[in-house]
C-alpha cells in the first residue's frame, strides 16, 4: 500500500494523495451521523438547506458531524445534538442502524445512521449561524411523492433518505 501525502489540511478537510489516488478525509475523525426520525404519527422528519458546493437546495435527513467542536463526541451524542439543532426535535436515545462510506472514491468518511427513539418536539430549530434549514414532516407513505415533487422543483435529493425509508419500512 502506498504512503499518504497531505497536500492541504484545513479545519474540517484534508486533501491527500496515495500513489495516483487523490481524496479527502477528516483530519480529526469527525465523521457524520444521519438521523432517521419518525414522529408518533409516522411522519419522517426531513430538512432542506442550500448546499454551497452544489449551488442548490438539498433535501436530506437531519445530519451533522460528530466531534466538530473542540471536544470529542460520540456518534450518539452528536445525533441527539444535531437533531435538536436542525429540527427542534429531541430524542431520548438513538439506536445504531448502520455505518458506511459516503463516497468511497472521494473520501475516507463514513456515516453512521441512527434511529431517533422517544421523539418529541422540544421547540424551534437552533441551526448554526450560517445554516438556513427548512424542516419538513412528511407522512412516511407520502415521502416518495414528496421527493419527486422536490426534485421536479429543482432540488437535489440525498440518497440517505431512501436508506431511512428502508429502516422505517416505507420504501416503494
Amino acid at each position: 500500500m502506498a504512503a499518504f501525502r497531505t497536500l492541504y489540511c484545513g479545519k474540517f478537510l484534508e486533501f491527500v494523495v496515495s500513489g495516483t489516488w487523490e481524496f479527502v478525509r477528516r483530519p480529526h475523525q469527525a465523521d457524520p451521523v444521519g438521523i432517521v426520525a419518525v414522529t408518533a404519527d409516522r411522519r419522517l422528519v426531513l430538512i432542506a438547506q442550500y448546499r454551497i458546493p452544489l449551488g442548490k437546495i438539498c433535501v436530506e435527513i437531519p445530519a451533522g458531524l460528530a466531534g466538530d467542536g473542540d471536544t470529542p463526541e460520540s456518534w450518539k451524542a452528536a445525533a441527539i445534538r444535531e437533531l435538536r439543532e436542525e429540527t427542534g426535535y429531541a430524542a431520548q436515545d438513538m439506536e445504531y442502524l448502520t455505518r458506511g462510506p459516503t463516497s468511497a472514491g472521494l473520501t475516507s468518511e463514513c456515516v453512521t445512521l441512527a434511529r431517533a427513539m422517544g421523539l418529541s418536539k422540544a421547540g424551534e430549530p437552533q441551526p448554526d449561524a450560517e445554516e438556513e434549514i427548512q424542516v419538513h414532516e412528511v407522512p412516511v407513505e407520502e415521502v416518495p411523492a414528496f421527493l419527486r415533487a422536490q426534485e421536479a422543483a429543482g432540488r437535489l435529493i440525498d440518497p440517505k433518505i431512501y436508506a431511512a425509508l428502508y429502516f422505517v419500512g416505507g420504501g416503494r
